[in-house]
């Protein structure tokens, strides 16, 4: 197990980037402003390649390994998978779904289980950006109505957009291990039909426009994107924009309105933020 100590403010995004290919990660709180990371990964792994991976994860977010006191630990009982799948409740998501475990029956309580393999990407349902997120896909989806998911984790948010009636939905992620938990998921969930996943970027959308797009994905993304995600949406297209703070709505609706999506609606929760917003045009 490695585990990583890093501001709240990023530590979901790390564990993102640094759980993938991981057996599991866990995102527990460590004191005022901080979060520990804990990444499990087998025993057959090499300890140093995952100390090297945590050094690249961390200086990209402006860390050091010293800071972050980076260690690498021995897990005495190997059963911990089942024990933390068993102790994984059902996480309520909108009006409609809750999300369940593979392996686990159903959320029950009328809701309609949408299935995760728990701790290998980012995306679970826990995170307020992914609730918001979610919560705002069930609304705006429109039945036969093409959607692109920008960063899609574990694919949680496509799976959505499916269920309620999207007729098409791709799902992009950069990191290739986080697009093989996507298919996963899409496959267990039995959206193959619908939600087709590939690993990459928003400029794999090419020239096909889509009725909306929900990018649950850091700031700067929406900073550096933002008339390719113009580009994107069809005219009167929805976005819905999170993954980032309440601190940073100003910017980025600025840049989002530069490139002809107006900002429509706000909502929050705790620091965090996430935007409704639409291409001009009729």
């Amino acid at each position: 197990m490695l585990t990583a100590r890093v501001p709240e403010a990023v530590d979901d995004e790390i564990a993102h980037v640094l759980g993938a290919g991981s057996l599991g990660v866990e995102v527990t709180p460590s004191g005022p402003g901080m979060s520990d990371v804990r990444v499990y990964f087998a025993s057959s792994d090499d300890a140093d390649r995952w100390r090297d991976r945590a050094a690249s994860v961390l200086v990209a977010h402006g860390l050091t390994p010293e800071g972050a006191c980076v260690a690498v630990d021995p897990v005495a009982d190997g059963r911990w998978v089942e024990r933390w799948q068993a102790s994984l409740a059902p996480i309520p998501l909108g009006e409609r779904f809750v999300v369940v475990p593979t392996g686990t029956p159903g959320g029950g309580a009328g809701r309609e289980a949408i299935r995760l393999i728990p701790g290998m990407a980012f995306g679970t349902g826990e995170h307020e950006t992914t609730r918001l997120s979610a919560a705002a896909v069930e609304r705006e989806t429109v039945p036969g109505s093409c959607w692109l998911d920008v960063g899609t984790g574990t694919g949680l948010l496509a799976v959505v957009a499916s269920r309620c009636g999207a007729a098409r939905v791709l799902a992009l992620d950069l990191d290739p291990e986080a697009a093989h938990v996507a298919s996963e998921v899409v496959r267990a969930n039995s959206a193959e039909g619908v939600v087709e996943v590939r690993a990459g970027s928003i400029e794999l959308a090419g020239a096909e426009r889509f009725d909306g797009i929900v990018a649950n994905i850091q700031s700067s993304f929406f900073l550096g994107n933002a008339g390719r995600l113009a580009a994107s949406l069809a005219p009167g297209g929805v976005l819905i924009a999170s993954g980032f703070l309440d601190g940073d709505v100003a910017e980025i609706a600025a840049a989002l309105s530069a490139s002809g999506i107006d900002l429509a609606a706000r909502e929050s929760d705790g620091p965090w933020a996430c935007l409704l917003a639409r291409r001009r045009g009729a």
